[in-house]
């Protein structure tokens, strides 16, 4: 809003006074459209960061039933066979 004092009555703003106000102004929308674009932006990597995160925590749950797989199969042919280096091409002990 445009004060005034009482005695004048404007009826127009000047070429500077109205290209300042309209970079303002438009200067200011931009800024808001920005800030609603990164909100969003935002958001959405929130959302695939908790994606990631869930992957991530599935993907350790599976390398400790694999490790403890490992442990056991191990631990059975370790008792069979003795401690030995298992080729995993051939099958071959050694």
């Amino acid at each position: 809003m445009i004060k005034q004092n009482k005695n004048e009555k404007a009826t127009k703003l000047t070429e500077e006074e109205l290209k300042e106000f309209k970079e303002t102004y438009e200067g200011y929308q931009k800024a808001v459209f920005d800030l609603g674009v990164l909100e969003v932006e935002i958001d959405a990597f929130k959302k695939k960061l908790d994606e990631l995160s869930g992957e991530r925590i599935d993907l350790l749950n599976h390398i400790n039933i694999l490790n403890t797989k490992q442990q056991e199969i191990g631990n059975k042919l370790g008792d069979k066979y003795g401690l030995k280096q298992v080729d995993l091409e051939t099958g071959e002990l050694k």
